[in-house]
């Protein structure tokens, strides 16, 4: 039985083997998938803003983009906010800046390490920027000093101009190194079935970093900005479009389209 469904589809091949090589690559279901999938997105892109004309649409809307944005990153409903136990293990007086290095806890044991730049002398509260990691490493000897080293000068950037600058560690690249890549090449497709996304924990993780910085005394809560580049990028989005303090936001070279993803 199995050697006639092998002749039969040897035959079939050979009947419309050169039609197919003239629209398909080798592989054609994956072609046929590519396709698919390009008009799938095209179709998305179309239709999300499709019905959105004036600030007074967005605004309509707005609320209920949010709660989807929410769900999609598994943080509905939203994480009870517990105590944050923040704690400087160290500081660094350089010049005209101070570097305070942070941690603490986004949930109970989930630590979110980073470094806090300042000016070194403080008179009124100061504009915050939380700033989000991208993919670069900082890592000697076996030890990881975390993706926030990787960025440092444009924390000393900000602080130099009059912000305060806090810049978070991710999950992945981090002083406490964990996964971002669990379904991108690690297999790990039983997150999906968990309602588990890194993405989540990284928007998370700066919104309890929001909260940290409105907890400082030389921070104006009012005025909060967040930037990133690369995968910061995105979180800049993220973070942004799920928490109304950001009063301004510069993601840099995270998402572009929904084509190009």
């Amino acid at each position: 039985m199995v050697r006639w469904w092998m002749l039969w589809l040897l035959g079939l091949v050979c009947l419309t083997g050169p039609a197919l090589a003239q629209e398909f690559s080798s592989a054609a279901g994956d072609a046929l998938l590519k396709q698919y999938f390009r008009e799938r997105t095209t179709q998305v892109s179309d239709a999300c803003l499709a019905s959105i004309k004036t600030r007074e649409d967005w605004e309509a809307v707005q609320a209920q983009r949010r709660a989807e944005l929410q769900e999609m990153l598994g943080l509905s409903p939203w994480p009870e906010r517990t105590p944050l136990q923040p704690v400087v293990t160290g500081m660094i007086e350089h010049g005209d800046i101070v570097v305070e290095k942070v941690h603490f806890q986004s949930r109970p044991g989930l630590y979110v390490t980073g470094n806090l730049y300042r000016p070194a002398v403080v008179t009124e509260k100061l504009p915050a920027v939380l700033y989000v990691c991208g993919h670069g490493r900082v890592a000697k000897d076996g030890v990881s000093y975390g993706n926030k080293v990787h960025y440092q000068h444009h924390g000393v950037w900000f602080a130099r101009n009059g912000y305060v600058c806090l810049m978070i560690d991710t999950i992945q690249l981090g002083e406490i190194e964990g996964l971002h890549h669990g379904t991108y090449r690690e297999g790990m497709w039983w997150w999906a079935n968990r309602g588990y996304t890194p993405a989540g924990v990284e928007a998370w993780n700066g919104i309890r970093s929001l909260d940290y910085l409105q907890s400082r005394e030389e921070v104006d809560p009012e005025r909060l900005g967040v930037t990133g580049r690369s995968g910061g990028g995105a979180y800049s989005w993220w973070v942004a479009a799920l928490d109304e303090r950001i009063k301004c936001a510069v993601p840099v070279a995270g998402i572009t389209s929904m084509e190009n993803h």
